[in-house]
């Protein structure tokens, strides 16, 4: 369904009370509800583009051990120019820190979005872990993606 809510209390408004302060709270900051579908489909596009880069990645940097692809809030991650958030751990990298690298899209390579890369030593992936170096904000939930396996 698409329309307005309320961002303070996620009321469905109608278009008469979309112009004017929330009936509920008072509030008058607006979201625009998309069509859920749409949003689903746009976050299994985004996963799978995620997978193809990583996946890319593991082909071109022999070091590379693990990769872990960060997603945000809700809210955010449904933004068409939110990137793909990625960490890598590479043992062929320099010791550098928390420093992202942003890239835009790449639709050619199956990336239409644009993507932020961190890499990191595995000294500094034991770092992140125990909260001495700290990732960038709305890196909130992890998820491994998976060296590809080789045919045989």
């Amino acid at each position: 369904m698409t329309g307005v809510t309320c961002s303070c209390c996620n009321r469905s408004l109608t278009p008469e009370e979309s112009g004017r302060q929330c009936p509920a709270c008072g509030s008058v900051e607006r979201t625009n509800v998309a069509n859920e579908h749409a949003n689903a489909e746009d976050s299994a596009k985004r996963a799978d583009a995620a997978r193809k880069l990583a996946t890319a990645h593991y082909e071109v940097e022999p070091g590379l051990t693990r990769v872990i692809r960060f997603t945000g809030s809700a809210e955010v991650e449904v933004r068409s120019a939110e990137p793909i958030k990625l960490l890598e751990i590479n043992e062929a990298t320099i010791p550098s820190g928390v420093m992202p690298l942003h890239f835009g899209p790449a639709p050619a390579s199956g990336v239409p979005f644009p993507s932020v890369i961190v890499e990191v030593t595995p000294g500094e992936f034991e770092q992140i872990q125990r909260h001495e170096l700290k990732l960038p904000p709305g890196w909130e939930k992890a998820e491994e993606l998976p060296k590809p396996t080789t045919g045989n």
